[in-house]
C-alpha cells in the first residue's frame, strides 16, 4: 500500500530530490531569492518512495525585431525551460546503496507548438554510495553545466529565435555558455571532498543531421563523448572547469577526421546580498551553441562569455547580465553576437516568483537584432 507520507521542503543540494533543471541550477547563483523548491512524496509500507515536483513558467514577450523579420510581435512562451514534471522513484537501501529512477516530462505552450514539444528530456537510473554517485540514461551533460546556473536565463528567457518562437527559448546559449543538453550517458559524480567535487561522464555522440550539411552523410562516429568537470565551493563562492572531446571520422575520406572539444572556467561570489558571476567557454569544431551544431573539419574556434550581477533586496532580486559569442565559421566570415539582459525576480510566495525583463540582442552584421520587454510568472513545486 503507497500512502500520502509528507510534503517535504528539500534544499537545491540534496542529490535525488531536486526540483526540475531550472529551478535547481538557479540555486547556483549564490544569494539569488528563489523559489522553495518542494515534493509531495508518497512512500509504501515496504520503503519504496515515489516524488512529484516541476515548475510552469510563463512569459509575455512584446519585441521589436530588426532584419531580416522587421515587425513588433507579441507571444505568450515558456522561456528558457519549458513546463516540467519530475517523477522520481526511490528503492530501500540495500547494501549501502541509494538506487532511484528518474523521470522528466516538458511541454511548451507557445503558440504552433507540435505533439512532439511534450518529450521526455530525462530517464535516468541513480545508484548512490560511500563512492560517490553513478547516473545511467538519458540526462543532462557535464561540459558547461555550472554556467547554466546564472539567475537571469535560468529563471527568464534569454535569446529568442525571432519573432515565430514556438518553443523554448535559448537563454544564454551562444552568448555566455555552451549548451550541455540532454543525451544517454554513464556518468559518475564524487562526493565532495573538502568542497571540491568532480564529475566524469561516457555520453552518445552527438550528429549533424543530414539534411543540414553535406559532410553529415559520410561522417561516423566510432567512440563515446567523454565529459568533466571539477566545482571547488565555499561558504560565499563556487570555482568550476569543465571540458569535453569527440572524434569524428569519415567513411569514404572526404574528409580528415577531426576532433570536436570544448573547456570552460568561471565562478561566482556573494558579499552579502550581492552575488557576482561569470563564465568563460572555448570550442572547436562544433559551433557556439550545443553538440554537433555543425560539422568543422576546419576545426575553427568558437568562443563566448558572460557577466552577472546580482542584489537582492528582501523578497525582490534585481540583476544585470551582459555576454558574448563569437563564432569564426558561420558564413565563412565569422559572426559575432552581444546579448544584454536586465532582469527583476519578487518571489510573491514561497513557491510563486513573478519576474520582468528587458533583452536585447546585438550582432556584428545587424540580422536578426531585436529588443524585447517580458513579463512572466513561475509556480514551482
Amino acid at each position: 500500500m503507497i500512502e500520502n507520507n509528507n510534503v517535504s521542503m528539500l534544499s537545491g543540494k540534496r542529490s535525488f530530490r531536486k526540483a526540475p533543471l531550472a529551478a535547481a541550477l538557479s540555486l547556483l547563483a549564490a544569494g539569488a531569492a528563489s523559489p522553495v523548491m518542494a515534493e509531495v512524496s508518497l512512500e509504501s509500507d515496504s520503503g519504496w518512495k515515489v516524488g512529484f515536483s516541476g515548475h510552469i513558467p510563463v512569459f509575455a514577450v512584446f519585441g521589436s525585431y530588426d532584419q531580416p523579420t522587421d515587425e513588433d510581435s507579441f507571444t505568450i512562451t515558456t522561456g528558457f525551460n519549458p513546463a516540467t514534471l519530475q517523477t522520481n522513484i526511490y528503492a530501500p537501501t540495500q547494501n549501502g546503496l541509494q538506487v532511484s529512477g528518474h523521470f522528466q516530462m516538458n511541454a511548451d505552450i507557445a503558440p504552433g507548438d507540435a505533439e512532439a514539444n511534450f518529450r521526455s528530456r530525462v530517464s535516468e537510473i541513480a545508484v548512490a554510495g560511500d563512492f560517490g554517485k553513478v547516473n545511467i540514461g538519458k540526462g543532462f551533460g557535464i561540459f558547461g553545466v555550472p554556467a547554466i546556473g546564472d539567475n537571469g536565463s535560468a529563471l527568464g528567457v534569454g535569446l529568442i529565435n525571432g519573432p515565430d518562437q514556438i518553443a523554448a527559448t535559448a537563454g544564454r546559449i551562444g552568448n555566455g555558455y555552451f549548451y550541455a543538453n540532454f543525451t544517454p550517458r554513464v556518468m559518475y559524480t564524487s562526493n565532495s571532498l573538502g568542497g571540491l567535487q568532480f564529475k566524469v561522464g561516457l555520453f552518445s555522440p552527438s550528429k549533424m543531421d543530414e539534411g543540414d550539411y553535406p559532410l553529415a552523410t559520410d561522417a561516423e562516429y566510432t567512440m563515446p563523448r567523454i565529459e568533466a568537470n571539477v566545482v571547488y565551493s565555499g561558504s560565499n563562492f563556487s570555482l568550476w572547469s569543465s571540458g569535453f572531446t569527440q572524434d569524428v571520422d569519415s567513411r569514404t575520406g572526404s574528409f580528415d577526421s577531426y576532433t570536436m572539444s570544448g573547456i570552460d572556467f568561471g565562478g561566482s561570489v556573494s558579499l552579502g546580498d550581492l552575488t557576482v558571476r561569470g563564465n568563460y567557454a572555448m570550442t572547436s569544431g562544433t559551433g557556439n551553441f550545443v553538440y554537433a551544431a555543425r560539422l568543422d573539419p576546419n576545426e575553427e574556434a568558437a568562443s563566448q562569455w558572460y557577466v552577472e550581477s546580482t542584489y537582492r533586496i528582501d523578497r525582490t532580486t534585481l540583476g544585470v547580465s551582459y555576454g558574448e559569442g563569437e563564432d569564426d565559421f558561420i558564413a565563412g566570415t565569422g559572426d559575432d553576437t552581444d546579448l544584454t539582459m536586465l532582469f527583476a525576480r519578487y518571489a510573491a510566495t514561497d513557491n510563486l516568483t513573478l519576474m520582468a525583463e528587458y533583452t536585447t540582442l546585438g550582432t556584428g552584421n545587424g540580422q536578426g537584432e531585436y529588443d524585447v520587454i517580458i513579463f512572466g510568472s513561475q509556480l514551482t513545486f
